[in-house]
């Protein structure tokens, strides 16, 4: 939004194709409207208002996702945490030996 609008100006008008590209471009190309709003030089929030009127979720936050793609993303975590013990454990172990060897 590069300038900000005068009282009493109205806002643009847009035609439906214009406003069916937009929602296609979002829905489509999976890409977010705070993306692709500047790029057609409109408001984001109007986006998300298409987005609406035509029946699709605008960005839909984390914790919406797609619920395999939330299991993955917890077994991947449960995995990172389970190599990080192990890693924490080694380091541990490592960290005694020197002291052991270290006394005169």
């Amino acid at each position: 939004m590069a300038e900000k609008r005068r009282k009493g100006i109205p806002p643009p008008r847009y035609d439906a194709a214009f406003k069916a590209g937009a929602v296609r471009i979002v829905t489509e190309q999976k890409r977010a409207a705070r993306e692709v709003a500047p790029e057609l030089g409109i408001c984001v929030e109007t986006l998300k208002k298409w987005l609406k009127e035509a029946g699709h979720a605008p960005d839909p936050s984390p914790s919406m996702g797609n619920p395999s793609r939330i299991r993955e993303l917890e077994a991947e975590n449960k995995a990172l945490k389970k190599i990080l013990a192990e890693k924490e454990e080694t380091i541990d172990v490592l960290k005694k030996s020197v002291g052991i060897f270290s006394k005169p």
